[in-house]
């Protein structure tokens, strides 16, 4: 009896095994099947393009961050106006600046920009109101300073001005705005119902929260043949990319992860996210590093003071950047210590090379760039 028993059982089990229902059980493949308990070797993968364009399947472009550009171009110009401050340049006026951070200003050089709904301040620190008041504190003091016959306008203290608003601004509107707003809340947006066909939009929310973080980094598509002009992009490919390869890393990721979702495969995102957000912490302590390095060189070559100022104040800004990333590396508490090091004696501080060295150490250990402080 117990034979017959143990025959039906194995015979069971042979059609049991015989009938698994082949298909492709890999979650990441673009025509995964979550019945399918065998795999046949049918598996699709989505490709990674080589430039950030997503067309839809009837044409349609589904990348739009216009808004970003915007806000790009009017940091641009802002920056250009306090330059022009430089070398014996008019006096700046504080209204112009404060508008042209609200945007409220409708003196733009590109006319588009007046009334778009789109600004800088209301971006800044994910709403912060006491760094929107610190940006617009540097904004009224750079306007009341006195341009100097030669050289960048500076503080007493030795601070630039231009400095601390434009890289200030890469980081507290920028940065936070692409790795601890838009990316970070990615997995929570809708990838399934395109927003508008009517009006032009054919992106869903998710893809669209991509695109806009994108945007933040660079405003091509083509990205590094374009846009290595200005800000993130500029620094990532320019100053980064032969030690840190941030240009590289972090566009790769946007088209990886921008692919996946437009392929449905979200099971990839979250991956890609942690790529940004990574890279982009790396980045902005790299570039802190770089020009505390460069501060050293310039004591060293016998620079004017004031040439060696504004590379210290470029670092600053850069330090002042960190604690606006996702996971930063170091607290608001430990960047507000490392820059009070700084202003107890800007000029001498720059003089300093064991300070400097020991200010380079302590950024380097915390994100991770020990290997690379030396070379940045």
């Amino acid at each position: 009896m117990r034979r017959i028993v143990l025959v039906t059982t194995l015979l069971c089990s042979a059609v049991l095994i015989g009938c698994k229902k082949k298909g492709c059980i890999d979650p990441s493949a673009t025509n995964y099947s979550a019945e399918a308990e065998k795999d046949n070797g049918s598996c699709e993968y989505y490709e990674v393009p080589t430039n950030y364009i997503f067309i839809d399947g009837i044409g349609n472009n589904t990348v739009s961050f216009s808004g970003q550009t915007a806000r790009m171009d009017m940091l641009s110009e802002m920056t250009s106006y306090l330059k022009s401050a430089n070398n014996g340049g008019a006096q700046l006026d504080a209204s112009t600046l404060l508008t042209m951070y609200d945007n409220s200003y409708a003196s733009w050089s590109d006319q588009d920009l007046v009334n778009n709904g789109k600004q800088l301040k209301n971006k800044t620190a994910l709403g912060d109101d006491a760094i929107k008041a610190q940006f617009e504190a540097w904004m009224t003091e750079a306007a009341a300073e006195t341009p100097p016959s030669e050289g960048y306008l500076q503080a007493a203290s030795g601070h630039e001005w231009t400095q601390l608003i434009e890289k200030g601004l890469m980081s507290a509107c920028f940065i936070s705005q692409l790795t601890a707003n838009y990316l970070d809340g990615i997995m929570e947006d809708d990838n399934a119902q395109v927003v508008d066909y009517q009006n032009d939009k054919f992106y869903t929310e998710m893809e669209h929260h991509w695109d806009e973080a994108y945007g933040y980094f660079t405003d091509a598509t083509d990205y590094p043949t374009n846009g290595t002009n200005r800000f993130w992009g500029k620094y990532a490919n320019n100053t980064l990319e032969p030690l840190l390869q941030s240009g590289s890393r972090i566009s790769t990721a946007f088209r990886t992860g921008r692919a996946a979702i437009s392929s449905d495969i979200l099971i990839d995102v979250p991956g890609q996210v942690s790529i940004i957000q990574e890279e982009s912490r790396r980045m902005v302590a790299g570039m802190a590093i770089h020009y505390l390095n460069a501060t050293k060189q310039k004591v060293a070559d016998g620079e004017t003071q004031n040439k060696i100022n504004h590379y210290l104040s470029e670092a600053w800004a850069f330090i002042y950047g960190i604690p606006f990333c996702k996971n930063p590396d170091l607290t608001y508490s430990e960047v507000n210590n490392l820059l009070a090091q700084i202003d107890a004696d800007f000029e001498g501080f720059s003089q300093n090379s064991v300070s400097i060295n020991a200010m380079i150490d302590e950024i380097a250990i915390a994100a991770g760039l020990e290997a690379f402080k030396n070379e940045l």
